[in-house]
């Protein structure tokens, strides 16, 4: 009977650990890179910036190593433009380096890989983890980001979406774009996040971004466009922002270490019960 008892207990702590394991294993860690030159950044060209109609920033327009930032009037960069429009000055000079060294920190190795033209939409919704394209990614519909966390989509080429597409779910501040070439969002695409493009950058009529946007290269193209925040939480000094706490190797640990105890102390009540 002793014999019988223990081996239930033993099966018993196994089977414990063994779901736990299960429970940490689809965590995917991608980490958020802290913006500081740019941060104050909506809207950020290379080459150029160019606006029609109405557009509303909530943040600075900039463009180096051009200087051509044209439309401002009639938009509004951070509610005035003698303060957030910077042309090759210091303030854009700073911004851009900080895109490209974030451009780098990006590249994290991918979780999901996706070949080229693949429709985000068909595999909404999308926990986090960094989503790779050897090629393009595609938005027809809607793509929901789900749970707490960081989500980085990787592209060889470019980034399109079609009239009407949206994102919802996520923080915009942990939604990284990281574009090889252009990035394209058509006619009242409602979008979130931080695209970082290579070379280019079009928002067509009516496109609102709850985020910003910066290209490395090239031009930056807007039209009657809403491009807001995102306002994001400082990120603890010494910690990597990867949208999970604590990590999963400290959580495994922490699991079978309570298994332990719990186990332990089973076997003392046990054994002064005579069982």
């Amino acid at each position: 009977m002793k014999r019988l008892n223990k081996k239930i207990l033993i099966t018993g702590f196994i089977a414990t650990v063994a779901v736990s394991s299960l429970g940490l294993s689809n965590t995917y860690a991608a980490t958020s890179p802290t913006l500081t030159g740019a941060f104050t950044y909506s809207v950020l060209g290379a080459t150029t910036v160019t606006n029609t109609g109405s557009t509303t920033t909530t943040g600075d327009v900039g463009a180096t190593a051009g200087t051509a930032i044209t439309g401002f009037p009639p938009g509004i960069a951070g509610g005035n433009n003698a303060v957030h429009v910077h042309s090759n000055d210091a303030s854009a000079i700073a911004a851009q380096a900080d895109n490209l060294a974030t451009f780098g920190l990006l590249d994290q190795p991918c979780n999901f890989s996706y070949p080229s033209g693949q429709d985000l939409t068909l595999i909404s919704p999308l926990v986090p983890g960094v989503y790779c394209s050897v090629g393009s990614f595609l938005l027809t519909g809607n793509l929901t980001l789900t749970g707490s966390g960081v989500w980085i989509f990787k592209t060889v080429s470019s980034l399109v979406t079609s009239p009407g597409s949206s994102v919802t779910g996520g923080d915009p501040c942990n939604v990284w774009w990281r574009i090889g070439s252009s990035a394209s969002l058509a006619t009242t695409t409602s979008f979130i996040g931080n695209i970082l493009a290579l070379t280019s950058a079009t928002l067509d009529t009516g496109a609102t971004l709850n985020g910003r946007v910066m290209v490395q290269t090239g031009d930056v193209t807007l039209d009657a466009n809403t491009i807001t925040g995102p306002t994001c939480t400082a990120v603890t000094p010494g910690l990597p922002n990867t949208g999970y706490a604590p990590s999963q190797n400290n959580s495994m640990l922490w699991v079978i270490g309570s298994a332990i105890i719990a186990f332990s102390s089973l076997l003392i009540v046990l054994k002064k019960r005579n069982i």
